[in-house]
């Protein structure tokens, strides 16, 4: 039996998230419907692509293997009916963007209730992207625009800074650092670090290197990883400690977030240099407005951050 779109997503969705119930959520659906749609690839390609445990689940080998193509196989689905629509309702009134994990659940919500109650004229569609696949799907024009993170190197793109956000450290809730309201750069000096993988983003990835050392600190990174959920897996295990941008911090079990002194985060609009037709100007638009910041926003927003983060 050929494997179904259904499956892919669902494949896709859990190896995202390595977390069942997360990609349930992610996808609207049940956690058993789920389960048996990765069960249903599984048997159809005869493979095991998840190991399942009590408190984790982990991509095999041959789950690893499969996931760039099943990425590559929905995406290509998804622009096949996005194009399509496109010619049906007319491409002048539809913008596609694109959201990093981190920027997902903070910023695509009231971008999209902005959206749907000030510019009813605009179809606006949404897509989950990795910092891989950002440059690659505006060049491609599979979307309009991005809102992420600095790539920190020269691109073909035009970056705009839209806001600094204060970022966090998520540790385990046994840790030293869950017992106090925030942690000083200099306190990770040494400390076990959970960090991505630097094929995801060399960039960004010897840049924050380069800072650190600046400071005096030689990071300690025992885990690569691919995935913000894996980060959190191997956090609430124990295995060490993970920086994210607060705006990304959400209830996992086992860990707790304390605010990071004094290592704001950069909120970015990507887009095609080209003149940007009206209803991308207007999407454009209305991110700065929601979004923007003033330079020293991070400052503020860390000083209520130290309370509402204590006893997560």
């Amino acid at each position: 039996m050929d494997p179904d779109v259904a499956w892919l997503r669902a494949f896709v969705a859990v190896a995202e998230e390595l977390h069942f119930g997360h990609a349930a959520l992610r996808l609207g659906i049940s956690q058993p419907q789920v389960s048996r749609r990765v069960r249903a690839l599984e048997d159809a390609l005869g493979v095991e692509l998840f190991v399942r445990t009590a408190r984790r689940t982990i991509l095999t080998d041959a789950g690893e293997m499969l996931l760039l193509d099943a990425r590559e196989a929905v995406a290509g689905l998804d622009r096949v009916r996005a194009r399509a629509r496109a010619v049906r309702t007319g491409p002048a009134g539809r913008v596609a963007v694109g959201f990093l994990w981190s920027t997902l659940s903070g910023f695509l919500p009231p971008l999209v209730a902005a959206a749907a109650e000030r510019r009813r004229d605009i179809e606006l569609a949404v897509s989950q992207l990795s910092f891989l696949e950002m440059l690659p799907a505006l060049r491609r024009g599979d979307v309009d625009l991005v809102i992420g993170r600095s790539l920190r190197q020269e691109t073909d793109m035009i970056e705009e800074t839209l806001r600094w956000e204060p970022t966090v450290l998520a540790v385990p809730e046994g840790h030293q650092f869950a017992r106090q309201d925030a942690v000083a750069f200099e306190q990770m000096d040494g400390e076990p670090l959970v960090a991505f993988h630097r094929a995801l983003v060399p960039s960004a990835y010897d840049a924050a290197l380069a800072a650190a050392r600046e400071r005096g600190i030689e990071p300690n990174i025992v885990q690569h990883v691919r995935s913000a959920g894996e980060a959190l897996a191997l956090v609430s295990a124990g295995r060490g400690v993970y920086r994210m941008a607060a705006s990304a911090a959400a209830p996992y079990p086992g860990v707790a977030y304390r605010l990071l002194k004094d290592t704001p985060a950069r909120l970015v609009l990507l887009r095609r240099p080209a003149p940007p037709p009206p209803a991308l100007a207007a999407i454009v638009e209305l991110a700065r407005e929601l979004f923007s910041d003033a330079p020293d926003a991070s400052k503020d927003a860390a000083s209520g951050l130290e309370a509402t983060l204590v006893g997560t």
